[in-house]
């Protein structure tokens, strides 16, 4: 049996990993910022030393010019060069701890000199000629090795003759022992350490009453929500929990989608009970038809004739049915399953127009374009099928009235197409029902012309699925328009 590793964080408390998140995300970039400022000085103290080693050499370098030492490669003697070091206060005081070296041209060691306290110090006592590059270098040239496990600064620069300023008679080198950048740099770090070891546990402090202030909100959503699932969906989240950060928001969207949950298992139980009812009426048909026929009717032609005819009927209302249904389901997942298809809303219109005078000669169907060539996201037959709904409930309710009007048109950045008729209409406190399943105006009436409910609340489906919408403007007696809006495409020229 594989035992659970106990320094896992998948195997630890919520708490725990927001308090050892938190800790470490304030430790973690104390530490950076720490980090940066420790490079930064360090990168500072190396630009100063580079500079202090190459104005030391300089000093020297003019201070043997000012002594009339430069005219001559004779004139570069340790008596001479001790002359002018011992005079020149200004090169002196930039010596400070480090050390002053003179060559000649061939590279051979004249003298070597170091600030008076330090002379004890074991840098004093190297032999750096190792170190210098004889020829004609550039002023200030730089190096940095390592001697004996000690990193220095080492600038040198040829002494040139007075006469010409292009013979080199000799050399001049400074190094640097940096000692006091190591110093400053050991003290820096050791300080960083400390305010690390500190920095550390005040963000483990801070850290763990960060999570246990923000893990008490879920604690009680936890409580709340084992409550919902005891005592049913009613139940919410109280508002005086409700906190106006990210944790409120969560209450707020739970809260939201237990209203949806609650909704959607009505919606669900009423769909059930509606679509049993509207099967049980033609199974019953169905039913009391066969039965007649079982008794005594299968022996009598007419009966046996209207017995068929009546249950072809109603299986023919069933199969509609069952066939709304499932394109109802299929509409439902639009959005999951359809394919990017550009369509031309107004040919489809035309179409659909077009198809319903062939089927309705007694109709007089109108359209009117105030705009041509609008495009839409959305595949051919679903938007077709969208049209035909609506056409054919115009059609259904038009009553006496044999005329309706299509009428496309854009609306801003929307492509709207509204069906109108000229029929019963619908009142007021149903208008925002007829897109519901099964919900038919006059159900006596809707049953007479083999309405099932399940068109609008298709072609409804069918719209949001696109990101669009569907209204309804009524009034009794005098029409009904049913209006779909599309989102515009800008249909890109072929060159």
């Amino acid at each position: 049996m594989t035992k659970p590793n106990t320094f896992s964080l998948k195997s630890r408390s919520l708490k725990f990993k927001w308090t050892f998140g938190a800790s470490a995300a304030i430790f973690l970039t104390f530490f950076l910022f720490s980090f940066a400022i420790y490079q930064g000085i360090g990168s500072m103290l190396l630009n100063e030393k580079d500079k202090t080693v190459t104005s030391t050499a300089l000093s020297a370098s003019n201070a043997l010019s000012n002594a009339g030492l430069t005219s001559s490669a004779a004139n570069l003697t340790k008596e001479n060069i001790d002359a002018v070091v011992k005079s020149s206060m200004t090169l002196r005081d930039r010596m400070e701890d480090q050390v002053l070296v003179f060559y000649d041209k061939k590279g051979k060691r004249i003298e070597q000199y170091m600030g008076t306290p330090y002379n004890d110090k074991a840098y004093t006592k190297y032999d750096y000629s190792a170190y210098l590059t004889t020829g004609p270098t550039q002023v200030g040239t730089l190096s940095k090795p390592t001697i004996n496990g000690q990193q220095m600064v080492i600038s040198q620069m040829p002494i040139f003759n007075s006469q010409d300023n292009a013979t080199v008679i000799g050399y001049i080198q400074v190094i640097n022992p940096m000692t006091s950048y190591n110093s400053m740099m050991g003290k820096l770090l050791a300080t960083m350490f400390l305010l690390g070891g500190v920095a550390l546990f005040i963000s483990g402090m801070l850290g763990y009453l960060l999570a246990q202030n923000f893990l008490n909100p879920l604690t009680r959503m936890a409580k709340t929500m084992n409550d919902i699932r005891n005592n049913g969906f009613q139940k919410r989240i109280e508002a005086t929990t409700i906190t106006k950060d990210e944790i409120g928001e969560l209450t707020l969207v739970f809260n939201d989608m237990m209203a949806q949950i609650e909704r959607s298992f009505e919606q669900q139980k009423q769909f059930v009970e509606d679509a049993s009812h509207e099967l049980r009426t033609p199974v019953q048909i169905m039913e009391g038809h066969l039965k007649l026929l079982n008794r005594w009717g299968k022996d009598d032609p007419e009966v046996l004739d209207e017995s068929l005819n009546a249950s072809l009927t109603e299986l023919e209302r069933m199969k509609k049915l069952v066939q709304e249904m499932l394109d109802l389901s299929r509409a439902e997942q639009i959005s999951q399953t359809k394919e990017l298809q550009i369509v031309c809303v107004n040919d489809v219109v035309e179409q659909v127009r077009r198809n319903f005078e062939v089927m309705h000669e007694d109709f007089l169907f109108t359209l009117k374009e105030d705009d041509k060539d609008l495009h839409a996201m959305i595949q051919h037959n679903h938007l077709e099928q969208i049209l035909i709904i609506i056409a054919d409930n115009a059609v259904k309710y038009s009553g006496d009235s044999k005329q309706i009007d299509v009428h496309v048109y854009q609306e801003e950045e929307q492509i709207k197409v509204s069906v109108k008729d000229y029929g019963v209409g619908i009142s007021p406190e149903e208008i925002d029902k007829i897109f519901n399943r099964f919900y038919r105006v006059d159900k006596a009436r809707s049953r007479e012309v083999g309405g099932n409910g399940l068109g609008l609340a298709i072609a409804k489906e069918l719209v949001s699925g696109y990101q669009g919408s569907i209204q309804a403007e009524s009034e009794d007696n005098v029409g009904t328009t049913i209006t779909i809006t599309l989102p515009l495409i800008e249909k890109q020229v072929d060159k």
